[in-house]
């Protein structure tokens, strides 16, 4: 084989390398990084995909994570927003405007997760 054809089939292995190590895609965190305890009422539930749409806009415009699973309980009472990132510092910072403006969740329990220690406070 000639240094020119050996050159390339170098350069094509290493294509081909970093472009199966591109198309891998990027693995969620094995838990949220944050979590919001609120209380609502049944009639509340636009008013939470309402919220929802806003965190997840909000998340996503500061590139901090994503907005995972709303868990609301069925006898319509209490529910979880779960957020995930890297950092959950910046998720309360780019999301606690919204979260304190909303009536939904202006008192809410926020739980913050840095690996295996955790901090829980009430937004005031």
């Amino acid at each position: 084989m000639s240094k020119i054809r050996k050159t390339l089939a170098t350069l094509l292995g290493i294509a081909l390398a970093a472009g199966s190590a591109a198309a891998q895609p990027a693995q969620k965190p094995p838990g949220p990084a944050m979590m919001v305890h609120f209380d609502y009422y049944p009639k509340d539930r636009p008013q939470i995909h309402a919220l929802e749409q806003r965190l997840a806009g909000a998340i996503k415009r500061a590139d901090a994570g994503e907005l995972g699973e709303t868990e609301i309980h069925i006898d319509g009472n209490d529910g979880y927003l779960y957020m995930y990132g890297p950092d959950p510092d910046r998720l309360y910072r780019v999301t606690s405007p919204i979260l304190k403006s909303s009536r939904l969740t202006a008192h809410s329990e926020v739980t913050k997760w840095y690996g295996a220690r955790r901090e829980t406070f009430v937004i005031r």
